[in-house]
C-alpha cells in the first residue's frame, strides 16, 4: 500500500521529469543527500539518484544496503543498486543509454567533483554532456506538505520543552557551555534525533555575536542570554531562538528586547505565501531602522527550513525578485546586536499559507523571561 509520503515523493519526481524538456536534459543526477531524502525517504549519509524519463536508480554503498531496503519507498520504476563503484556501474549497465545531456546540482557539486563526473562519463558512449542546474530540485522540495510540517512542529515542541528546562536550570556561575550541554542532553532525552547545528549560547556582551557559539564564559547576573538551537524529528528540523535574562536586566537591554519582539511579531503578522522575500524582510528592517539600529541588524530576516536547517528561500533584501511561495516553511528571526553591550534575537518557524502563516513555535513564550 502506498503511503501519503510515498505519494508526495512520486509527485516530486514526476515534477522534476516534467522540467527536463525546459532545461534540455535527458536525465538528472541528484547528489545532495537531503534532496535524495526528500525524493525517497532515505536517511543515510551516502547516496545518489539517477532519474531518467522511465527509470529511477538509487545508488548507495554496502554500509547502507539493509537500511536502504527498509527505507526506500517502493516508487514505480525504482531500482536499488548497492555498489561502491557507482560510476562504473552506470557505465557497465548503460543506465544513461541514449542520454545526450545530464543535469546535475550545481550548487551542491564542487568544481573538482564536476570534473570527476565528466571524466567518468568518458566511459559512456556516446558521452553525454553535463548540464549545471541551479535550484532545480529545490523547486519541488521547497514547499512542505502537512505531513512534513507536522514533523517540524513536533521538533519545535521538543525545543519548547528543552527551553523550559533551560529556564528552570540556568544559574549564576554556570558557563555558556553548561547551558549548551543541557540543551544537547534534554533534546535527545525528549526525543530529538539530533541537533540541527552547534548550539548558540551568547550571554552579555557576547550577545552581540549573531553566531556566538557557546564558550567557557561564566553567566553573570543582569545579562541577557541568547539561545539558538534546533531539534530533529523524522529528518525535519526546527530552528528557534529565544533571549532571556539572568537576573533583572537594565532598562536599555529591555528596550532592545522590546524592539526586536515588535519586529518579530509584525513580520509574522505580515507573512503570507506569494510575497517577495525582500518585502517581508522590510517589515522588520523598517521597525529596527526607525529606532536607529539599522547597522545593528545586518543579516536577513530568515531562511527556509526542512530537512536542512538552511534551505531556500533566503528571506532577505539581498534577493529583491525572489518569492516565498505558499507552503514553504521559513524562519522569522530579527535581531539587534550592539557591540560591547548586548544582543537580542527572537526566532520563530512559520508555514506560509495563501493569506497568512501558521506559527510552528507557538508553544514557546516570547515575553522577556527573567530567571535566577
Amino acid at each position: 500500500m502506498t503511503t501519503p509520503q510515498q505519494t508526495i515523493q512520486e509527485q516530486r519526481i514526476d515534477a522534476l521529469r516534467a522540467r527536463f524538456s525546459k532545461h534540455s536534459i535527458d536525465a538528472l543526477l541528484v547528489t545532495h543527500v537531503p534532496h535524495v531524502a526528500y525524493l525517497t525517504g532515505f536517511s543515510g549519509s551516502s547516496a545518489m539518484l539517477l532519474i531518467t524519463p522511465s527509470n529511477i536508480h538509487f545508488l548507495t554503498d554496502g554500509r547502507y544496503g539493509e537500511q536502504a531496503k527498509t527505507e526506500i519507498a517502493p516508487l514505480p520504476q525504482i531500482t536499488l543498486h548497492i555498489e561502491r563503484e557507482w560510476w562504473k556501474l552506470i557505465a557497465e549497465q548503460s543506465l544513461l543509454a541514449g542520454a545526450k545531456s545530464v543535469g546535475f546540482e550545481a550548487a551542491h557539486t564542487s568544481v573538482l567533483s564536476a570534473e570527476a563526473i565528466k571524466k567518468r562519463f568518458e566511459d559512456i558512449a556516446p558521452t553525454p554532456a553535463l548540464q549545471p542546474l541551479a535550484g532545480f530540485v529545490e523547486s519541488v522540495t521547497m514547499c512542505k506538505t502537512r505531513i512534513e510540517v507536522d514533523s517540524i512542529r513536533a521538533a519545535a515542541d521538543i525545543a519548547a520543552k528543552v527551553f523550559d528546562h533551560v529556564l528552570r536550570t540556568t544559574k549564576f556561575g554556570m558557563t555558556e557551555n553548561d547551558v549548551a550541554a543541557e540543551v544537547a542532553y534534554m533534546s535527545k532525552k525528549l526525543g530529538s534525533e539530533g541537533e540541527g547545528f552547534e548550539t548558540i549560547v551568547a550571554s552579555g556582551v557576547r550577545g552581540a555575536l549573531p553566531h556566538g557559539r557557546a564558550s567557557h564564559k561564566p553567566l553573570q547576573m543582569g545579562e541577557l542570554i541568547t539561545l539558538d538551537f534546533g531539534c530533529r524529528v523524522n529528518g525535519f528540523y526546527s530552528d528557534m531562538t529565544r533571549t532571556f535574562a539572568l537576573g533583572e536586566p537594565s532598562a536599555f537591554d529591555r528596550s532592545i528586547y522590546n524592539l526586536v519582539l515588535e519586529a518579530n511579531e509584525a513580520s509574522i503578522q505580515a507573512a503570507r505565501g506569494g510575497m517577495k522575500v525582500a518585502e517581508l524582510d522590510a517589515v522588520a528592517r523598517t521597525i529596527i531602522t526607525k529606532a536607529g539600529y539599522e547597522k545593528e541588524f545586518e543579516h536577513g530576516l530568515g531562511h527556509g527550513l526542512g530537512k536542512e536547517v538552511h534551505e531556500k528561500p533566503s528571506v532577505s533584501w539581498r534577493f529583491p525578485d525572489d518569492i516565498a511561495p505558499v507552503g514553504v516553511v521559513i524562519t522569522i528571526e530579527p535581531g539587534v546586536y550592539i557591540a560591547g553591550k548586548c544582543g537580542v534575537r527572537i526566532e520563530d518557524d512559520v508555514w506560509l499559507t495563501e493569506t497568512s502563516c501558521e506559527v510552528l513555535t507557538s508553544s514557546t513564550p516570547k515575553k522577556l523571561i527573567v530567571v535566577g
